[in-house]
C-alpha cells in the first residue's frame, strides 16, 4: 500500500538538542521561583529536582503514563519543604521560564523547512513526541516556524502516554484519519520510535546521525532481549536530507 503520512519524532530528529544545559535551566526556574516569593538555595533546589524527576522517570518507565511536569516541579519543591499544588500559577510561570530556555538551546538545520515543504505536497505530515509539558513543545513549533506543515501534533504531555507505548502512535494515526501500513515513522530512538511504531504495524526509520553514539541502556537491552526484531528499522539514515529518497525506496518495496 502507498505511504501516505510520514510521522516525525521531535528533538534530536527535526532539530538538536546538544546544546541544552539542565544546570543552567533549572538555575532560571529557581530564580524565577525565588522572584515569586518560593526562596530555595540553588543547590537544594537542584538537588530536590532530580531526585523527584528520577521518581517520575522510574514510575514513568514502568507504566508508559505521561507523568505531568508541574508534578515534578511541586514534588521537588515539596522534598524543600514548601508545599505548592502543582496547578499552582507559580509552578506553572517557572515552568515557562525552563522550558523557554530548552528552546532557546535547540538548533535546526537550514534545510529542514525546503524538506517539509517538499514532502507536504506529497505526504501528510506528523508530529509524535515525548514532552511532559505539551505547551511548550507547541511554542517552540511555532518559534522555528515549522508548525504550519504539520496536518497533527501528538505530544505525550497531551494524551498521557509516551512513546513506545503503543496508546500515543494509535492516537496518531486516529489524527490523521490512515492506517498504520499507509504511514512512515522517523526518529532516532530504536526503543521509543523505532520499536514503538513497529509494533503497530508502521514502516520505520531510524535515523542515525554521524558522530553520534547510541546508547545502550538496559531498556534497550530489555527490547533486544526479547525480541531484537522489535528494534529493526525498515531504513536507516544518516541525515534528514535522505528522507525523500528513503521514502521513495519504501514506496517501491509496498508496490505489488
Amino acid at each position: 500500500m502507498t505511504i501516505r503520512a510520514v510521522f516525525f519524532d521531535f528533538a534530536d530528529t527535526l532539530v538538536h538538542t546538544e546544546g541544552f544545559d539542565y544546570d543552567t535551566c533549572l538555575k532560571k526556574m529557581q530564580q524565577n521561583l525565588t522572584k515569586n516569593g518560593l526562596a530555595v538555595p540553588p543547590e537544594n533546589f537542584m538537588r530536590a529536582y532530580f531526585d523527584a524527576r528520577d521518581r517520575f522517570y522510574k514510575k514513568t518507565n514502568e507504566t508508559l503514563e505521561e507523568q505531568e511536569f508541574e508534578e515534578r516541579i511541586s514534588g521537588a519543591l515539596k522534598i524543600c519543604g514548601i508545599e505548592l499544588m502543582s496547578q499552582d500559577k507559580r509552578v506553572r510561570e517557572a515552568i515557562d521560564v525552563f522550558m523557554d530556555a530548552f528552546a532557546d538551546s535547540m538548533r535546526m538545520d537550514d534545510y529542514v523547512l525546503s524538506l517539509l515543504e517538499q514532502l507536504q505536497r506529497k505526504y501528510k505530515l506528523a508530529i509524535v513526541s515525548n514532552m511532559s509539558y505539551a505547551d511548550a513543545e507547541l511554542r517552540s513549533l511555532k518559534k522555528l516556524g515549522i508548525a504550519k506543515y504539520f496536518d497533527a501534533i501528538v505530544i505525550s504531555g497531551k494524551v498521557g502516554w509516551r512513546k513506545p507505548s503503543p496508546m500515543i502512535f494509535q492516537e496518531a494515526l486516529k489524527s490523521v484519519n490512515l492506517k498504520a501500513i499507509e504511514t512512515v515513522f522517523v526518529g532516532d530512538s530504536p526503543i521509543a520510535d523505532v520499536a514503538g511504531a513497529n509494533q503497530v504495524g508502521m514502516k520505520t526509520i531510524l535515523l542515525i546521525e554521524k558522530n553520534r553514539k547510541m546508547l545502550a541502556t538496559d531498556t534497550f537491552q530489555f527490547y533486544a532481549a526479547r525480541n531484537v526484531e522489535a528494534i529493526i528499522p525498515y531504513k536507516t539514515i544518516t541525515e534528514l536530507t535522505q528522507l525523500p529518497e528513503a521514502l521513495d525506496f519504501l514506496n517501491k518495496q509496498t508496490e505489488p
